[in-house]
């Protein structure tokens, strides 16, 4: 993909990145995932990622995976020329739930998002937040997934398990120095 600019569809309901924001996203992805052969490719406005992976020989190279930070869920979506098509018609838009993007345009008064902002759950999904509340301000997409995988991680090196009360060391800057 040699998309330098990147791409908006439907107010910023979905984002096709550019080279600058690709490389970024696919760091923070690799870093991650503790893998080297991450692309991103995209982000919608809830903050899903969209990438495809080029040196798993067990998974075709076109494979389209999504990865939602609130939750910490994965997995395979659809292939990269179906990602591309539904850009190019702006099908996309319904796949990413434009209807509900929409109606947190309306409610916020927002007329669109930047490249690289998502409207993320008002609290992570694994912390027990509901994905359809919504953070009522965009927030950076990069600094989003990275707090999200940064919780995560603690919580694991905790060894807190679901439904397990959250410990205040998760939040401590103190506790992880």
């Amino acid at each position: 993909m040699a998309n330098k600019q990147g791409q908006i569809v439907a107010s910023g309901a979905f984002q096709l990145f550019g080279s600058r924001r690709r490389e970024q996203v696919s760091e923070l992805l690799g870093d991650i995932f503790g893998r080297t052969d991450i692309e991103a490719l995209a982000s919608d406005w809830r903050g899903v990622v969209y990438f495809t992976l080029a040196e798993d020989e067990s998974i075709d190279a076109e494979t389209v995976f999504g990865f939602d930070a609130s939750s910490g869920s994965s997995g395979e979506l659809a292939t990269l020329v179906d990602v591309l098509a539904a850009v190019r018609t702006g099908e996309v838009a319904e796949a990413v739930d434009v209807a509900s993007f929409d109606a947190w345009r309306s409610a916020t008064g927002t007329r669109a998002l930047d490249m690289g902002a998502c409207v993320p759950p008002a609290l992570y999904e694994f912390l027990g937040g509901d994905p359809a509340e919504r953070s009522v301000e965009s927030e950076d997409l990069v600094t989003f997934v990275a707090t999200a995988a940064a919780i995560m991680g603690r919580l694991e090196k905790l060894g807190v398990e679901p439904g397990d009360e959250i410990p205040d060391e998760v939040f401590d800057e103190s506790y992880w120095q």
